[in-house]
């Protein structure tokens, strides 16, 4: 039978022309795509008035799934969101749908099929291929018949008439937009026309509803780039920013568990942080599955491990932690590595309703026998990484890395800044040292030089007496040779210090060390300053437990003489205590020597200061009492030299003060 050829769309008359344009103007409310697919099969079921308008949409494996549904009065029964699969529409009539735009059948029960561009047909028994619709030219194609396994199938579905309009998406069969009714119908032309306009207006909403869709997609990652790269300035510890970067990565990318690691030589060690679960892996067969991934330098999306032949050595240790998926992403910045970015999903159970059992059996040619809806269940499968997941990895671990390296600059930036300061206080210490150093310096040498120029005046003086015999009697005599004797002895002893202080500081005094008697020393001192507590009316008493003592005699002689002649340079009246003791109660015995005194005291702020070189508590006691304020400095560097220690305590001024030193009990160590 002779088909004419389909109209013009200039010949659809007005109430044709208003249905087209309520129909399309419908599809263009919207830019969701389930709002336009569901508008679509509801304005053309209710144009056609046919018994169901449906969507059916292929995957990547030729598989169709209905997505969209209209029925009426529940003549035929609902297929929404059913799947079938591959073989139901086989290559080679999917290829003719891509090339001849709409193939209608009008009567089943005559078996006539009419496409959109024949001017007449035929019938033709001879099997197609993919190969064969793609050579033949269309006006054969078109001229084809019915196939009996596609009027058994539409029987058995309870179809009599359907007519089927592909939707293109830039020259690739997206899916079908497909009417069926359950009686014998034939559809007009003109209908058959409008049909295809609104299938090539759905096919612009989807691409449009796909531009929204991917915008969306964008806005999403970059909301997420941001959130990850904002931690980066958060007011939280490194390790743990590192730590919640990882868990915002891996909860972003739907998986179960992760590693981040860092490696050196940019961090001092490396740094690896975990998330979730993991493979049953040591550390040394990690790090030699990541060697292997790390050497491709690019991102590996494994959807499963049982396909990849670098993990097949590795298989049971994922299996264990139930892991089917493994994404690796080197983490580079510039020629830089950085590390890496392990990403884990586990294996997932699968349920999909299929319309009507299916029977795998490659010898079996009919058709299924029934729509009935079937569950398949599949268990432990791998969870796919999708295209989406791919490109939202790739700006995450640009961003990642460009954290990282930024982190890294800060806290090296921190650590210099740190250091210039540092430096800067050093530097300041330094100068506020040299300049106090300065100072007591020229105190120093101002008060040396009047301490050196008094005895040497007074012995020049008592010289040029005698010289010009400037005396009255013998007794005179003597008495000006003991003074510039006495004067002599005085400018020895400040030469004697400060020699004794360069020796030390030098590292050339030599320290000789002897066992002797004790109680002999101790009396010298009392000798020594016999003059002192007849003239001051001062008790001086001292009191011993220790009989010898084995260190250097005449270094413990200046420091004892030292301390008890600022005893009594300090004190006018009261009294003096010189204590002697041995402490074995600590684990390196020593010998306590203590001088108490009852004079002016010390301002405890000051105590720590006056065993610097120099120093003095001010410069009025200076004035009042004389001396450099070298004596206290030699004490502590001679202690020092003999493995001792001492210490300075006074309860404020006019309270006296208690020097106290040790030195090691060389006899009990």
């Amino acid at each position: 039978m002779e088909q004419a050829p389909h109209p013009p769309v200039d010949e659809l008359n007005s109430r044709q022309w208003s249905i087209l344009n309520r129909i399309t103007s419908q599809i263009r409310q919207s830019l969701e795509l389930q709002e336009i697919l569901n508008t679509t099969v509801q304005e053309v079921q209710h144009f056609l008035q046919t018994d169901r308008v449906k969507i059916y949409r292929f995957d990547r494996d030729g598989n169709g799934q209905v997505i969209a549904e209209a029925i009426a009065d529940d003549r035929l029964p609902s297929l929404n969101g059913l799947h079938f699969p591959a073989g139901d529409i086989p290559p080679q009539a999917r290829a003719l749908f891509c090339k001849a735009k709409v193939r209608t059948i009008i009567n089943l029960a005559e078996q006539r099929i009419y496409l959109s561009e024949p001017d007449r047909l035929s019938t033709s028994d001879d099997d197609l291929t993919v190969e064969a619709v793609q050579e033949t030219p269309l006006q054969g194609l078109l001229s084809r018949a019915v196939d009996p396994c596609h009027v058994e199938y539409l029987s058995l579905m309870g179809v009599q008439s359907t007519i089927v309009v592909p939707i293109l998406q830039q020259n690739d069969l997206w899916g079908l937009l497909i009417s069926h009714h359950s009686q014998p119908r034939k559809l007009s032309p003109h209908n058959v026309q409008i049909m295809q306009i609104i299938a090539d207006q759905v096919g612009i909403a989807i691409t449009q509803a796909s531009l929204l869709q991917q915008l969306r997609r964008q806005a999403e990652q970059q909301t997420l780039v941001n959130r990850i790269t904002n931690l980066l300035h958060a007011p939280i510890p490194r390790a743990e920013m590192l730590q919640t970067m990882l868990d915002a990565i891996a909860q972003i990318m739907d998986a179960s568990g992760g590693y981040l690691h860092l490696a050196a030589p940019l961090e001092q060690e490396d740094y690896l942080l975990r998330y979730g679960k993991q493979p049953q892996l040591g550390q040394a067969q990690w790090q030699s599955l990541a060697s292997r991934l790390m050497a491709d330098e690019a991102i590996q999306t494994i959807s499963n491990i049982q396909d990849n032949a670098q993990i097949f050595p590795y298989i049971p240790a994922f299996l264990e932690s139930q892991l089917r998926s493994l994404m690796f992403v080197p983490l580079r910045y510039g020629q830089e590595s950085l590390g890496y970015l392990s990403l884990f999903r586990s294996e997932i159970d699968t349920k999909k309703l299929w319309a009507g059992g299916m029977n795998t059996d490659a010898r079996q040619d009919r058709p299924r026998q029934s729509f009935e809806e079937w569950q398949e269940i599949k268990q432990a499968q791998p969870h796919v990484w999708e295209t989406e997941s791919i490109e939202l990895i790739e700006d995450l671990a640009s961003q990642l890395s460009i954290v990282i390296i930024q982190e890294r600059l800060y806290r090296k930036e921190h650590q210099q800044r740190l250091l210039v300061e540092l430096r800067n206080r050093e530097l300041d210490l330094a100068r506020n040292a040299a300049e106090t150093a300065s100072r007591l310096k020229s105190d120093f040498l101002s008060s040396t030089s009047h301490e050196l120029r008094t005895p040497l005046a007074a012995t020049l003086n008592y010289l040029k007496l005698l010289n010009d015999e400037l005396y009255d009697n013998e007794e005179e005599r003597h008495e000006y040779v003991q003074a510039a004797h006495q004067s002599a002895k005085n400018l020895l002893a400040i030469i004697n210090d400060v020699l004794d202080i360069a020796k030390v500081e030098a590292g050339k005094l030599s320290i000789e060390y002897e066992t002797f008697a004790l109680q002999p020393l101790l009396r010298e001192q009392e000798i020594l300053f016999k003059p002192s507590i007849k003239d001051e009316r001062i008790q001086f008493q001292m009191t011993s437990a220790v009989e010898e003592i084995t260190t250097d005699q005449m270094r413990l002689r200046q420091i004892l003489t030292n301390l008890v002649g600022n005893a009594f340079k300090f004190t006018r009246t009261g009294s003096i205590h010189l204590d002697v003791v041995r402490d074995v109660q600590v684990d390196q015995p020593v010998i306590i020597f203590t001088i108490t005194d009852t004079g002016i005291g010390i301002d405890p702020k000051n105590l720590d200061d006056l065993f610097e070189a120099f120093v003095q508590a001010d410069g009025s006691i200076r004035r009042s009492y004389g001396g450099t304020g070298l004596g206290l400095t030699i004490c502590k560097k001679l202690i020092d030299c003999l493995g001792g220690q001492i210490t300075l305590s006074s309860a404020g001024e006019g309270h006296g003060t208690v020097a106290q030193f040790t030195l090691p009990d060389r006899q009990l160590n």
